[in-house]
């Protein structure tokens, strides 16, 4: 596993790692609202992206940004292309002003947009724990986001009906989670410690890993239980709850807001609610908008 910093992102990338806040995606077979609210949380506070995670049993992929224009006004590209694994940094608004005179905190957010190699998913996950818990030492609050098929609730059909869930996490965490009605990932639902020691499930083998190499649980994870299809709403709805448990202010764009990215030239000309809808979902219909607020 190797860090590159973007280009003249030394400096970013540096102060990336010794951020406050840490939101990790988890990738998976079965869902991608974690990869989804990484980017909405990436694009609705402005983060840049300041560098790159290249690791073994992860595959290379490389396509558009999916975050910022890369083209300009003209013909000449002006954006970056997507890889594997980005790391986006910036500063965020704490919820709490008041008691913190309005300070911002420094936010990272780190985007998966591959999936480990088949027969190596446990390598990965290995990979992915390490660093997680070993490059973020001074962070407050580390929060991974993922999705689990619906096949693990009640119904096999509840599209629409997505159930919110937490696992891991230390004391704070679950404080944070418990004041926004989160509640535990039950127990009938988890499989037994012997089967996930040898999943290749990546949910589950990245609880394990997490298990072996953080043991003040400082890494939480928040769960989205939901149905296969087009989750755009969950993305946005795990990105909200991943907002309140790390304490980041949430607010509705105003009209000068929402002027000034169409009069930008950049491709954020809508909303759903409070959340900025990223470069790559610019097509969805407009009626959604205000599904969150």
């Amino acid at each position: 596993m190797t860090t590159y910093a973007a280009y003249g992102a030394e400096i970013a990338l540096k102060r990336a790692l010794e951020c406050d806040v840490v939101v990790v995606a988890v990738p998976g077979t079965c869902g991608n609202v974690g990869q989804l609210a990484c980017d909405v949380l990436a694009a609705t506070y402005n983060l840049a992206r300041v560098g790159a995670v290249d690791f073994e049993h992860l595959p290379p992929v490389c396509g558009r940004d999916a975050l910022y224009d890369d083209l300009s006004r003209g013909s000449s590209a002006s954006g970056m292309l997507a890889s594997a694994c980005e790391i986006y940094c910036g500063t965020i608004p704490d919820e709490d002003v008041t008691s913190t005179s309005g300070r911002e905190r420094s936010a990272c957010v780190v985007q998966i947009r591959s999936d480990a190699h088949v027969g190596a998913r446990r390598a990965f996950c290995d990979e992915l724990a390490k660093f997680v818990a070993g490059s973020f030492t001074k962070a407050t609050r580390i929060v991974m986001c993922s999705s689990l098929p619906s096949t693990v609730a009640e119904s096999a059909e509840q599209i629409g009906g997505t159930k919110w869930r937490r696992c891991r996490g230390n004391d704070a965490f679950n404080t944070a989670c418990d004041a926004i009605e989160l509640v535990d990932l039950e127990m009938n639902v988890r499989p037994s410690e012997e089967e996930m020691s040898t999943s290749v499930n990546p949910h589950w083998a990245l609880m394990d890993a997490l298990d072996a190499v953080d043991g003040e649980k400082r890494v939480g994870c928040v769960l989205a239980i939901c149905s296969e299809g087009e989750n755009t709403v969950d993305g946005c709805g795990m990105a909200h709850a991943v907002a309140k448990v790390c304490g980041i202010k949430v607010s509705r764009p105003t009209e000068e807001d929402v002027k000034r990215a169409r009069s930008s030239g950049s491709a954020y000309d809508s909303y759903m609610g409070p959340w900025r809808v990223p470069r790559s979902w610019n097509r969805l219909d407009k009626h959604r908008h205000d599904v969150y607020g």
